[in-house]
């Protein structure tokens, strides 16, 4: 995972892991997972100094949180060194750290996840083919790519990884909407997504919504069950989480 060896995120790398048999643990223990957007990393940060209460009291319903890579990829991207990052965000690492087990992840170990329960990986792979699709479909273009993927080829997961980047726009909602649905399928959930990103998060949920061929994908039977599992935390739920639970 090429976001690791990246030394500007070196001041918090001992608060992560990225490895699929510990996150496949911490899953199977918790069940429920968050999953965080760039956005909401820097919202947070911000409270990590002022307002470190919504940072310990608003992450309850889970103890694993997981970071797309290209997310951790976008944040670093925006400082221009290993100080200015751990200005910006050694704090909120090292308090989600304390209570919670954070992952970065890239689409390797999602696919990972997938050919371990699902057995093969050829199987695994169509899975997340199938789901792509689904996830991407709100761009014809990306999901016109992704048709097109040789799923017997060698190179094909590193194929779906380039389409689904494709401009780069979006490109990390792209990510946590494909990974929450893989996880879905896994079983694994509720999946709250810590986002307030209006088209790149909430526009393809809509496209969800009575999709039957997603539900057969993800082994999720009805509408209502999958908004039950498929959940949204904006920076205003979380805070109103934090003084609820304390």
């Amino acid at each position: 995972m090429k976001v690791i060896e990246n030394p500007k995120i070196r001041p918090i790398k001992p608060f992560i892991q990225f490895h699929m048999d510990s996150l496949k643990k911490s899953l199977y223990a918790n069940q429920a997972l968050y999953i965080m957007d760039n956005m909401m990393l820097s919202k947070l940060r911000k409270d990590a100094v002022c307002n470190p209460f919504i940072i310990q009291k608003g992450f309850q319903l889970s103890k694993v949180i997981l970071i797309p890579d290209i997310i951790l990829e976008e944040a670093s991207k925006n400082l221009p060194d290993e100080k200015a990052f751990e200005k910006y965000y050694y704090e909120l690492f090292r308090i989600l750290s304390t209570e919670h087990e954070i992952y970065v992840a890239d689409l390797q170990i999602i696919f990972e996840l997938l050919r371990d329960m699902i057995g093969t990986k050829e199987a695994a792979f169509n899975i997340l083919k199938n789901i792509s699709l689904e996830a991407v479909r709100t761009n014809q273009t990306i999901r016109d790519s992704i048709k097109e993927i040789d799923s017997h080829s060698e190179a094909a997961l590193e194929t779906l990884i380039g389409c689904i980047i494709a401009n780069g726009k979006n490109a990390g909602e792209r990510f946590i909407t494909i990974f929450s649905l893989a996880l879905l399928s896994l079983y694994f959930g509720p999946v709250y997504i810590v986002s307030e990103d209006e088209k790149g998060i909430y526009g393809p949920f809509r496209t969800f919504l009575n999709n039957e061929r997603l539900m057969e994908l993800i082994n999720i039977d009805h509408t209502f069950d999958f908004i039950q599992l498929y959940q949204f935390m904006s920076y205003e739920s979380l805070n109103s989480f934090s003084f609820s639970s304390s």
